[in-house]
């Protein structure tokens, strides 16, 4: 081989052995990372409750709280994992609750003990094999220790600003490469907490209230939010969930393009209708919170919620949803603190994407209309029961036969 021949195949030898090392290059800001989630049915837990299903709030993972709620979370990840309830879990974090904090220069480091008793969390997670969409931030109860702290976007507050800037970075640059979290939620309903979009009272109203800002303010923060973000964890899938979104017929999707790589759309509607949302996105999404309306509590009502849980995981998959989680475990609407079994809604659920028979003694009853739909047995004979509402007080029930096969006919 002349030298001229052993000079060159020097120099493909060290091109070849370059290219083997180079890693793949992290997503650019601006490129949506898609999710991967490993089930489109699952649940918002929120946050957890105590094993004597007392609520603690966005102070769960605090020391005070830790010895009481260790022992519901791992219960409760049992009954999830036993009763088909999805491998995906909304779960509140919560990070102002993890902090050292200080009045006039805002965030001053991570707590050990808070940050332990969330690696407790996501190896418990881990041991049932179900993945988490983490919320970070969450603006909702003042007097919380994990409440975010909003005088930092009045202006008068960029200490407090940055800081906040400091601790996400912070904080996914020592998580990102847990695989546990599917995705992060950068600030539960962010337009609504923090600005006007949501209606909220102004303080001293009672919570849940929201200082008011412009949006632009508000905009201008969650943009920050997510460069930070996207610096620590350049691959990880992010958001900011929302709670007006669906209500929209003309969203500005301005406010979200380079705040997000999904959307985590919130839907609490009576009668739900997502055929439009993947005409409305532009990128993909998932239903983050599932349920009946908020107002007048018909999300808490299981004459109502069952019927509606259905509808949304039937249709979000129509629609293209990644996922359907269902609202949520923190309010027993899935199943109670004692886990002695499932509500209705739970055993909506349980069943979807499985057979009916073998999963609950309340199948469902697939039905056109947004109504509440399912059947048990008294006596041999399967009962019918439906909203609205002022049927089911008025205790009218239709009576049915179950008939050979799968499809359902009235009785005499």
């Amino acid at each position: 081989m002349s030298r001229l021949e052993r000079a060159a195949a020097g120099t493909l030898t060290v091109v070849l052995l370059a290219l083997l090392t180079i890693e793949p290059a992290p997503a650019a800001v601006g490129v949506a990372v898609r999710p991967s989630l490993p089930s489109y049915k699952g649940l918002n837990y929120g946050v957890p409750l105590t094993q004597d299903g007392d609520w603690v709030g966005t102070a769960w993972l605090r020391p005070s709280a830790w010895p009481a709620v260790r022992p519901a979370i791992a219960a409760d990840l049992v009954f999830i994992e036993q009763h088909h309830l999805g491998r995906v879990v909304r779960l509140f974090i919560a990070l102002d609750q993890l902090m050292d904090w200080d009045r006039s220069l805002g965030f001053r480091g991570f707590r050990a003990a808070e940050l332990a008793h969330l690696d407790e969390t996501l190896d418990l997670f881990d041991a049932h094999g179900i993945r988490a969409v983490a919320v970070l931030y969450d603006q909702e109860v003042i007097s919380s220790p994990g409440n975010f702290r909003f005088a930092a976007l009045d202006g008068r507050h960029a200490a407090m600003r940055d800081g906040y800037l400091r601790a996400t970075e912070e904080f996914l640059a020592r998580y990102r490469q847990r695989a546990t979290v599917a995705a992060w939620d950068l600030f539960n309903e962010a337009y609504a907490s923090l600005g006007t979009g949501g209606g909220r009272p102004r303080p001293p109203a009672p919570d849940p209230v929201s200082p008011g800002y412009q949006t632009s303010t508000v905009h201008s923060f969650l943009h920050d939010l997510y460069l930070a973000a996207r610096r620590a964890a350049p691959d990880a899938p992010l958001t900011v969930s929302d709670a007006t979104l669906y209500f929209q017929p003309q969203p500005d999707l301005t406010l979200y393009d380079d705040i997000l790589d999904f959307y985590d759309v919130h839907v609490y509607d009576d009668h739900p209708r997502l055929e439009a949302l993947s005409h409305t996105l532009d990128k993909p999404f998932i239903i983050g919170e599932a349920g009946a309306a908020v107002e007048g509590d018909a999300f808490t009502d299981q004459r109502v919620e069952p019927g509606v849980v259905e509808s949304i995981l039937e249709q979000g998959r129509r629609a293209g949803a990644l996922a359907v989680l269902v609202h949520s475990i923190a309010s027993q609407n899935v199943f109670p603190a004692t886990r002695d079994r499932l509500t209705p809604t739970g055993e909506v659920l349980a069943s979807f994407d499985a057979a009916q028979a073998s999963r609950s003694e309340w199948p469902i009853v697939l039905r056109a209309l947004s109504l509440v739909h399912f059947v048990t047995t008294i006596g041999g004979i399967w009962r019918w029961r439906r909203t609205p509402v002022a049927e089911i007080a008025a205790g009218r029930e239709g009576l049915w036969k179950r008939p050979s096969g799968s499809a359902w006919a009235a009785g005499p």
